[in-house]
């Protein structure tokens, strides 16, 4: 199994808003997507990023706000279609996308990938479609995005069996099988929003990755035991779930540094670091240029 990390547009905003300790400059906060190749199950993707839908359904009033306060660039060549074109696939071809939670940037491109299941859980689910407009959009979800046959092609994360996770991470609890073969794990990560789950799997080159989302914004957070900074706490659904969430995830990484890295990496959904950091075979080529690093 192959995983590929794809950049699909980026906001702005002042880096205290997402890490404690951070300054009041602008910085990029990238919408990183999971292509992932499975030997039996076909191209998945870890969310979709950014689409001209979040545009169009952020051009009036008060889904404006939302583009207003956390501006959206989406180049050509960062849009999912066109760098699915670079893997010899066409949106068409997506088998499946996991939907960590339902915010805007993290489920833009779903109308576009017409044949895909979509993984998503219950709670997060049931929260878009009991809410009001009002309150949805305070905590950054975009209804209009979810595609008209949503319901025809939704698939509960939690109808698939629950098993305990693998080595390190069983410090995580148990996560759902959603293959049945042990290959995609998707992991409860609460607290930022309802419904909240990382994924678990293993590359081809052996390495377990867990794709977190947005249970934290940058992998500093998980190298260090820092608190959320205080707009954050304003904004996620569960501010005492995200602590301990976030404190889990730094002691298994703290584990694994102890015993020299045997294999653990963690990559949050919005970290520039963590994007620059990963091999140059699993990023795109348009972005290999831009540095490098070590992955939380």
């Amino acid at each position: 199994m192959r995983l590929h990390v794809l950049r699909v547009g980026h906001c702005r905003h002042p880096e205290c808003v997402a890490i404690s300790g951070g300054a009041w400059k602008f910085a990029e906060f990238p919408a990183l997507v999971g292509l992932i190749r499975h030997p039996v199950a076909g191209a998945i993707l870890f969310d979709t990023g950014y689409a001209e839908h979040f545009l169009r359904a952020t051009s009036g009033f008060p889904e404006h706000l939302y583009r207003w306060a956390t501006p959206v660039t989406l180049p050509p060549e960062e849009c999912l279609q066109a760098q699915l074109a670079r893997h010899g696939l066409a949106l068409h071809d997506i088998a499946a996308v996991f939907a960590s939670h339902l915010h805007g940037d993290h489920i833009a491109g779903l109308r576009d990938l017409p044949n895909a299941a979509i993984w998503c859980g219950d709670e997060a689910l049931h929260h878009v479609r009991d809410t009001g407009r009002f309150r949805l959009l305070r905590r950054g979800y975009l209804p209009a995005l979810l595609p008209d046959d949503f319901a025809q092609r939704h698939r509960s994360i939690e109808a698939h069996a629950s098993r305990a996770l693998p080595g390190r991470w069983s410090a995580l609890g148990a996560g759902f099988d959603l293959i049945g073969d042990g290959s995609l794990y998707a992991v409860p990560l609460p607290g930022h929003a309802r419904g909240h789950y990382g994924l678990l799997l293993r590359h081809e080159d052996d390495r377990e990755w867990l794709m977190v989302g947005d249970a934290v914004w940058w992998r500093a957070e998980i190298s260090e035991p820092r608190a959320p900074a205080w707009p954050t706490r304003l904004l996620v659904d569960s501010p005492g779930a995200h602590v301990v969430t976030r404190l889990r995830l730094h002691r298994i990484f703290d584990a694994a540094r102890r015993h020299g890295d045997d294999g653990i990496a963690m990559l949050p959904s919005h970290c520039e670091a963590s994007y620059r950091a990963l091999p140059s075979s699993m990023r795109d080529d348009a972005r290999a240029d831009i540095g490098s690093g070590s992955a939380a």
